[in-house]
């Protein structure tokens, strides 16, 4: 009983905040605007449409390509590794003949 009388009073609360709006304000003081104008303003969203698609491209490319140069590093990394224990080994075994 106590979940219904607390969504009764909710929903009379919510139902009273939509009544008590007013419409939308009359369309005498709007500006209007020549196509020219209008022409403009469509030029200037579609440019910044095609700005943030560059964006979110390069985004995307900007990852991949520090992927691939993190695996090309990690490779160097594992044949230098190798060398370097080449070179210890013979090292060490011209040093054991001497």
């Amino acid at each position: 009983m106590r979940y219904v009388a607390t969504a009764s009073l909710l929903i009379i609360a919510l139902t009273s905040q939509a009544l008590g709006q007013t419409g939308p304000a009359p369309a005498g003081d709007a500006v209007t605007a020549s196509r020219t104008e209008m022409r403009e303003l469509i030029e200037a969203t579609q440019a910044a449409a095609k700005a943030s698609r560059e964006n979110v491209d390069y985004a995307r490319v900007v990852p991949d390509l520090l992927y691939q140069i993190l695996a090309k590093l990690d490779k160097i990394e594992d044949k230098l590794d190798k060398v370097e224990t080449t070179l210890k080994e013979t090292q060490a075994s011209a040093a054991r003949r001497r």
